[in-house]
């Protein structure tokens, strides 16, 4: 299987938001209060500003030419403040593999590739946030060395 990583283009957006639509899917149905079931997730001029964006990506993972993965990458500073460290990350936005490829191996690379475009992009972590409930994302994530460093809480009325 050769999996091929590039920047998405335009032509990629309707592969890209259904992939997006399945981890939505997941998501609705895990977290109902939060997540919405929808038909479109992304907006078509949120994925071109993505895309086109001075410190912004899309990753596509292509097998035949046909998209199975994809990684909205961002580089990112630190506030300002005199209590944080100066310093530039890479936040990975969002990341999904077709349902259909998934435990195949396009995962890993297109992650690699993730952590190959934060390194070039002069990036000192790549951090990103993942919901409780998908415990194979964390399960993933971890094999890679990712660890927990925040918790975000909630509390429902």
């Amino acid at each position: 299987m050769q999996v091929k990583i590039e920047s998405a283009n335009r032509k990629d957006f309707n592969a890209v938001n259904s992939i997006v639509k399945e981890g939505q899917d997941e998501h609705s149905e895990a977290l109902p209060h939060i997540f919405c079931k929808v038909e479109q997730v992304m907006p078509e001029s949120s994925f071109i500003d993505l895309i086109e964006g001075p410190n912004t990506d899309i990753l596509v993972a292509k097998l035949n030419e046909e998209v199975v993965g994809f990684a909205v990458m961002e580089l990112s500073e630190s506030p300002p403040f005199e209590s944080m460290t100066p310093r530039i990350f890479a936040y990975m936005n969002d990341f999904g593999v077709k349902r259909s490829t998934q435990r195949k191996g396009v995962g890993s690379i297109l992650f690699q590739s993730c952590v190959d475009w934060s390194k070039q992009k002069g990036a000192s972590s790549l951090d990103l946030n993942v919901w409780e409930f998908n415990t194979k994302a964390i399960a993933f994530y971890e094999s890679f060395g990712l660890e927990n460093v925040s918790r975000q809480m909630s509390l429902k009325f």
